[in-house]
């Protein structure tokens, strides 16, 4: 009887917690104070199509609309900008930071050409909502057809 080991299921347990919280603690690490400014910060974005156009929306809160860019070459769209500091900072003692400041850019290859003259932007509670008509070519054509007698 001298060749039994004792289990102790509790302090497996324990010890296998003290484990997992280990590897979680060193996998998110890249998520600490300051990864934002070392990855930058990226839009959320939707990309619809419709029988006429292309509607790209994207979310900007806190950004003036003189602080973002749209400019469209060749079958891409280049959305950019910068989130500004704030101006009168003070000293503060934070205890949870998580706004993003600095420069951020998105762009899109299109899935079917546009007619970049025709492009309408508008800037609402926060939403930028890009609006490209397809070029002529792109919309889909109806052809009729004839009854042969």
């Amino acid at each position: 009887m001298r060749d039994l080991i004792r289990r102790r299921p509790v302090s497996d347990l324990v010890g296998l917690r003290n484990e997992m919280d280990r590897f979680f603690s060193d996998a998110f690490r890249m998520f600490d104070e300051g990864f934002a400014d070392r990855v930058g910060w990226q839009p959320a974005v939707d990309l619809e199509e419709t029988k006429d156009e292309l509607v790209i929306s994207a979310e900007l809160p806190g950004i003036k609309k003189d602080d973002v860019k749209i400019s469209i070459v060749d079958n891409k769209v280049v959305l950019s900008g910068e989130v500004s500091e704030e101006k009168d900072v003070q000293e503060k003692n934070y205890y949870l930071k998580e706004r993003v400041r600095g420069k951020f850019s998105r762009d899109f290859t299109l899935p079917t050409s546009v007619d970049s003259a025709k492009a309408e932007a508008k800037f609402k509670d926060g939403i930028l909502k890009l609006k490209l008509p397809k070029a002529e070519e792109a919309r889909p054509k109806e052809i009729p057809i004839e009854v042969e007698e």
